[in-house]
């Protein structure tokens, strides 16, 4: 009986393998942040994974997350005890990973680059602003995902400083409204160029075809230990034999403050605050951005978390649109009506183009982007100086 007992077992070990095959999805990349059980898509009830994305959280099972052990093992040994330091994980075939800055009295401003679901369920790769590591997302603790994007530590809490990035290409007729994200860009790989544990500079690229003409985008990502905001150079190229007319569209929905909420966002620029819909100069202004402090055109309540952020473009190549609006797919009214930021998508917006390039012409769009302070003694908002020495 023990060969036929053996020849059972046999197959019914082959059917469970058979019935794991069909039902699991496996989808292990060799990062190794954890071992997480997810509810299955695509057909399939379970997924295995070894990372766990901004927008994994909800479909979690169970998950044991390594993130402490790759602290250890991550730590650099040469800064000194009274200098702030970097601690980065970048996957270079994957195009994502995250900067933690650290500074000397243990404040801390991190990003993620790529590290989210897009809404069109296709990942993003490369330098795109977003998303968190597995003990941030793995479920529905507002508190935690506090931490995600671009986020501050002030040695008591958390505050969010910037949101998943709203990046895209454009059609330079304005009678073609699609828009091409980059997680519909083909992806060309990315790179460390340099690192040390006070400066930190990223590559990755990218090919678009954008109304039949191939765009060649190249992005580099510059950190400065101690530096409350990263440099970002985006070079567009037309690698096609006809001209491209394009356009480059930058912002966020940031949620600055608390993660899920705009109620205490109110623009502010250089000499002012913004309550309404706008458009804001670019030529008389260098940055713009947001302010947890609340919105006076809607409520008198100012208890909020006094965080503050900004964008600041760099360079010749200015955005010939900045706007605050309600929503990314929003601009303000050009009849000059007012209308108040008062959604849960206040967003802030930079839109270059429409622009043309010729065979082999390039552009280069340059930006800041970080986060400012607010001082309660003299009531003022204090953007850092950009130091331009560390990045092109």
């Amino acid at each position: 009986m023990k060969p036929r007992s053996t020849r059972v077992y046999a197959v019914i070990v082959v059917v469970l393998l058979i019935a794991i095959a069909i039902t699991t999805r496996f989808n292990i990349k060799g990062r190794f942040e954890g071992l997480f059980l997810l509810k299955g898509v695509q057909g399939r009830l379970i997924e295995v994974k070894d990372d766990l994305y901004l927008g994994d959280g909800t479909r979690l099972i169970y998950g044991f997350d390594f993130n402490s052990i790759h602290k250890l093992f991550n730590r650099p040994k040469t800064h000194k005890p009274d200098e702030a330091y970097l601690e980065y994980k970048w996957d270079e075939s994957d195009g994502s990973g995250y900067i933690k800055n650290i500074m000397p009295d243990g404040r801390e401003l991190d990003t993620c680059f790529s590290r989210f679901d897009a809404e069109d369920s296709e990942n993003t790769h490369g330098l795109f602003v977003g998303g968190g590591l597995p003990d941030e997302v793995h479920g529905d603790n507002l508190q935690a995902i506090d931490e995600t994007g671009m986020a501050y530590y002030d040695g008591r809490r958390w505050y969010h400083i910037w949101c998943n990035a709203n990046e895209g290409l454009a059609s330079g007729d304005p009678l073609k409204d699609d828009i091409y994200g980059p997680s519909n860009w083909k992806f060309m790989g990315s790179r460390v160029l340099h690192q040390s544990s006070w400066s930190l500079a990223l590559t990755s690229s990218h090919e678009a075809v954008v109304d039949g003409a191939p765009l060649r985008i190249d992005r580099y990502a510059y950190f400065t230990a101690g530096e409350t905001y990263f440099l970002l150079s985006i070079w567009i190229k037309n690698i096609g034999t006809t001209p491209a007319s394009y356009c480059y569209v930058y912002g966020d929905e940031p949620w600055l403050g608390d993660f899920g909420s705009s109620k205490g966002n109110v623009g502010w620029v250089s000499d002012r605050l913004v309550s309404y819909e706008e458009f804001i100069d670019p030529d008389k202004y260098s940055f713009a951005g947001y302010f947890d402090f609340g919105n006076s055109a809607v409520s008198p309540d100012h208890n909020f978390t006094m965080a503050a952020d900004f964008l600041e473009w760099l360079g010749d190549t200015k955005p010939d649109l900045v706007y605050f609006s309600n929503g990314p797919t929003d601009y303000p009214p050009k009849d000059g009506t007012k209308v108040p930021l008062a959604s849960n998508s206040r967003f802030l917006g930079l839109q270059w183009g429409p622009r043309v390039l010729k065979p082999g012409e390039s552009d280069n769009l340059r930006l800041a982007v970080g986060m400012a302070t607010f001082n309660p003694k003299t009531g003022s908002l204090i953007k850092p100086e950009i130091r331009l020495d560390s990045g092109h």
